[in-house]
């Protein structure tokens, strides 16, 4: 069975996050505005979606086709990137085409994930583990996905309890929360909601960081806690009566000299 918890691992130097328990819907609910046009880094499907000649990668060019395509279930990993105008992607080289093609390949850039070119703000790299590997040019965008990953982990959590038959409205967590989870990602964020539990009326979740920063490009979703070595750094806290969010840090030093 699949383990419910949230895992996010900050590269500061690439505004490189790996993550783990958030995919694209939380992307998509996540950010203020979806990007006007995107271009598949995998496949080719002339059937499905447009294809710009120059590059010979599949492109959406429709903001309303977009949530849809992200919002959609997919059989293989999911890999793209935004760019600013239709016409960007023709100025390309054949230099620049083949780091596009590297980087869907790889699953890391050549040079910078970002192209003056094609003025993309997001990379987005979906993984076989069930990880995804995101690039921000602003990294601050990452808070709101993380909170649309954990009201979503959250209302599952509580319908995961039948004790609980009424309808929950859960609010987006507060900036300062984030601010302080955010903080933990250079040394590997764990929010385990699948070891959750309910106390006078609050969902109570372990916030854990890694104690030996592993690699992130051989992260394990399925290792257990133990092997893992992770270390309880706090409690985030949701009401399930007032719906107001709360964390309860139990390692100051943890939170302290990283962003």
């Amino acid at each position: 069975m699949q383990r419910r918890y949230i895992y996010a691992n900050l590269e500061k130097l690439d505004n490189l996050v790996f993550a783990y328990g958030i995919d694209q819907s939380d992307f998509v609910h996540g950010i203020k505005r979806l990007p006007a046009n995107i271009v598949s880094l995998v496949g080719v499907d002339d059937d499905e979606h447009a294809v710009n000649a120059h590059t010979g990668l599949n492109v959406i060019n429709d903001e309303n086709e977009i949530r849809r395509y992200l919002l959609q279930t997919h059989s293989l990993p999911v890999k793209w990137l935004d760019y600013d105008e239709v016409g960007d992607l023709d100025f390309l080289t054949a230099t620049e085409i083949a780091e596009l093609l590297y980087l869907g390949h790889m699953d890391r850039p050549i040079r910078s994930p970002f192209n003056y070119k094609l003025r993309n703000h997001y990379v987005f790299l979906e993984q076989r583990n069930g990880g995804i590997k995101l690039y921000f040019y602003y990294i601050s965008a990452f808070s709101h996905v993380l909170s649309a990953a954990i009201i979503r982990h959250t209302l599952a959590a509580y319908r995961g309890r039948r004790m609980f038959m009424r309808s929950l409205s859960v609010p987006r967590v507060p900036e300062d929360i984030l601010k302080q989870l955010v903080k933990l990602m250079p040394d590997g964020l764990f929010i385990y909601f699948d070891q959750s539990m309910v106390r006078q009326r609050q969902l109570l979740v372990p916030v854990h960081t890694e104690m030996a920063n592993d690699d992130i490009e051989v992260f394990d979703p399925d290792r257990s806690e133990e092997n893992r070595r992770t270390h309880n750094v706090a409690t985030l806290e949701f009401n399930l009566v007032s719906g107001k969010w709360g964390l309860q840090v139990h390692d100051q030093a943890a939170f302290e000299d990283h962003l």
